[in-house]
């Protein structure tokens, strides 16, 4: 740990295995999970630091949903813990064990530290705090001794803020939510964020649906009171500086790929108890189950069924509450949507199959097999749900293995029509951590401006020149504010020295990647060899943005989580714009080559037209809306051309509607103009349009990770909203 805050309290929940194979088997938890569920239920009740308590509560809000105050918690192995320096500590440390082994382990490690901890267990240990008994009251006690402890850890302005703080620690009064109570797990994450912004619910009874649309109008019941609380809170000037973090979260919970595939029936699979429950398991469509008489009877005559039931139920617990915990940080309301989603799996292997085809009855085929995915998407979200997300639009967080950004919203993908990013729920533990809510990176956009660009084509392959031709024909307008940095690498040792060798803020992959939709692990070619990137941990240093510009980084039929993707975020990078499909090698170039333009020459302009900041996410959702017009065009009007034609300006007229305007109707608008110039009804030219967009490589690429939290602010920002608030203290000042 760096840069320690020695105001921030600081939460580690402890778990007694880092075994990655010691981790439950449908979705890839960690086993000790489930002894700290109660510590997870917890964390939303507690300050993220000393002075958040004597702090005007909603500020606080309006400060979290803009991802500031957010809990610094994270998970950590006893083993691990027992190697951190006292020194890497912070001031205000509280540990929660739910295993003997961690519980007496902390207990003996934390009598050697110069400082006091707080130790909160479900387990009986020495100093150890019954967790029954803990709360912000023992909290509060906790972290006045801390700081009387440790004088020398704070400059005098901090001493002074953090003494008066405490003095003055209040828990904010509680406001009703307008909502009740139900122990379900479809509403957990939004009473979780309810919770931590000090909305009650009123007294319920535990939910049991009798239909599908109980289940959804619940759902969407708690996600709406959620975001009354961010309308009640508005927004704040800050927000110009840190924005607004996802309103929305769309959550499912999955099993790992290879879980859905038959069994065989024997050894543990061999008792038909145990089988249907698996069946249940792998088939489950609904939030509403069937079948309860049959189900009891299993589970009453069959220990191995209740084992299956247990281990995935304990699962479905820890999946819940860690998306809770994520959301309560931002004020977020979570829309739990529907195991059906995970069943377009087919569908999805169905459609790759035919894209990576070059045949022309495999081109026909695209817009049936893409509608068929959205169909099975639309059908297990439901009506209900897409008007609610059409309704709320803004910034979409995904938590899931389904592809949601291709749930159709109008006449659009869900990630072409609004900006989001996704984590995978598979594995868990990969979830788990990103879901602890790193610390913005808050960077100037000259930041940006150095550019990693690998090439691992072969000195033969056609495309080997095809990625440096684009950016040198558009060298006119970054070579003097870009320094892009080209290596190429023949073998695994010259990658890893090409990326240690580099302190940069992007990594542009250039290269052939290959899928795992038979292997286990998708990989990257270097050299001629595939190459399995998860083997560089702690190997190499990943900039906080990778591009890959390859094929089947993150392969929607792929057999595993195990990708490319997935693997660059496991190896440290904070978001990787990676690919569901197989992407065409020059368009894939002049998508690049344009986005290294946006960089340098739309960031600048933009934030001092906008006057706020500007987060990854929208950077690139805003150049795929820009592709796929130029798809749209290329396909229905002819290709690119000068300004002053129909074609040229009809695409300036499309940019200036997705980048200035920030124009809803943007798309609606081009297939207008389309329809005017083709003389064509325009419901003739949308039915063109969405065959165009079932082959468009704009849908083909996605965001993976936390690229919101990656800030671009020039400075001037910053200054403006300081002199707002100089000026609105002036004003309060002169009026008494």
């Amino acid at each position: 740990m760096s840069e320690l805050d020695p105001l921030k309290i600081y939460y580690f929940v402890v778990l007694a295995t880092d075994d990655p194979y010691d981790v439950t088997p449908f979705q890839g938890f960690s086993t000790s999970w489930k002894t700290v569920h109660w510590a997870l239920a917890h964390l939303p009740s507690l300050p993220c630091d000393i002075l958040e308590r004597s702090h005007h509560f909603p500020q606080v809000i309006a400060q979290r949903m803009g991802g500031y105050r957010s809990l610094s918690w994270a998970p950590v192995s006893i083993r691990s813990l027992e190697q951190i320096a006292a020194d890497d500590l912070g001031v205000f440390v509280v540990f929660f064990t739910g295993e003997q082994d961690c519980a007496t382990r902390v207990a003996r490690w934390s009598k050697a530290l110069q400082r006091p901890t707080l130790h909160v267990s479900a387990i009986e240990a020495d100093g150890a705090l019954d967790f029954k008994k803990f709360g912000t009251d023992a909290l509060h006690v906790y972290c006045i001794e801390a700081m009387k402890s440790s004088p020398g850890a704070f400059s005098a302005e901090q001493k002074q803020a953090g003494e008066t703080a405490l003095a003055n620690w209040k828990d904010p009064d509680p406001t009703p939510s307008g909502i009740k109570a139900h122990g379900h797990n479809i509403v957990l994450p939004n009473h979780m964020s309810l919770e931590r912004a000090c909305r009650t619910l009123d007294p319920g009874k535990p939910f049991i649906g009798r239909t599908e649309d109980e289940y959804t109008k619940l759902i969407l019941e708690s996600a709406a009171a959620v975001l009354r609380v961010r309308e009640d809170v508005g927004l704040y000037p800050v927000h110009f500086m840190t924005l607004i973090r996802p309103g929305i979260v769309l959550a499912e919970p999955a099993l790992y790929r290879m879980n859905y595939e038959p069994f065989k029936r024997e050894g543990p699979f061999d008792e038909k108890a145990v089988q249907r429950t698996m069946r249940r398991i792998q088939t489950q469509k609904g939030l509403c189950s069937s079948g309860g008489k049959e189900i009891l009877e299993d589970l009453s005559e069959s220990p191995g069924a209740r084992t299956i039931l247990s281990m995935r139920q304990a699962e479905l617990e820890t999946f819940t509450l860690a998306v809770g915990l994520h959301a309560a940080q931002t004020t977020s309301a979570v829309v739990r949507l529907s195991p059906g989603v995970n069943h377009v799996f087919p569908a999805l292997s169905a459609y790759a199959r035919s894209v990576r085809s070059n045949t022309l009855e495999a081109r026909m085929k695209s817009r049936r097999l893409f509608n068929s995915i959205q169909n099975g998407l639309r059908d297990a979200v439901g009506k209900e749900r897409i008007a609610f997300i059409e309704e709320q639009g803004g910034l979409f967080k995904i938590v899931s293995d389904a592809p949601m950004e291709w749930l159709p919203v109008g006449n659009l993908p869900l990630s072409i029509r609004y900006d989001c990013s996704r984590i995978n729920a598979t594995p868990g533990n990969m979830l788990m951590a990103l879901l602890t809510q790193p610390p913005a990176i808050v960077v100037p956009p000259d930041a940006l401006h150095k550019i990693l660009v690998v090439s691992s084509f072969a000195d033969d392959d056609p495309l080997r020149e095809v990625l440096t031709g684009s950016l040198e024909a558009m060298r006119e307008g970054w070579a003097d504010k870009a320094e892009v940095v080209f290596k190429r690498v023949r073998n695994r040792a010259e990658f890893i020295d090409a990326l240690n060798s580099f302190d940069g803020g992007i990594l542009i992959f250039d290269g052939h990647g290959a899928d795992n939709a038979s292997e286990p692990i998708g990989k990257l070619v270097i050299g001629g060899e595939a190459v399995d990137v998860w083997e560089f941990r702690g190997k190499v240093r990943i900039p906080p943005i990778v591009i890959l510009s390859a094929c089947d980084t993150h392969g929607i039929d792929a057999s595993s989580q195990a990708t490319v993707g997935n693997g660059f975020l496991f190896l440290g990078a904070r978001t990787v714009l990676a690919t569901l499909l197989p992407v065409n090698g020059p368009a894939s170039a002049v998508f690049i080559a344009r986005l290294l333009l946006r960089i340098v020459e739309f960031l600048p302009a933009a934030l001092a037209e906008k006057k706020r900041a500007l987060n990854w996410t929208e950077v690139v959702s805003g150049m795929l809306r820009m592709l796929l017009a130029s798809e749209m065009l290329d396909a229905l009007v002819g290709p690119p051309a000068i300004p002053d034609t129909p074609r040229g300006k009809m695409q300036s007229q499309a940019n200036i509607d997705i980048n200035v305007r920030e124009e809803d109707g943007w798309f609606d608008n081009l297939l207008e103009r389309i329809a005017a110039h083709r003389g064509e009804a325009l419901a003739t030219v949308a039915s063109k349009a969405e065959t165009v967009i079932a082959r468009s490589q704009a849908i083909r690429y996605v965001q993976l990770g936390n690229p919101e939290m990656i800030l671009i602010e020039d400075g001037e920002v910053g200054k403006r909203v300081m002199e707002i608030y100089r000026q609105a203290n002036e004003e309060l000042c002169a009026g008494g």
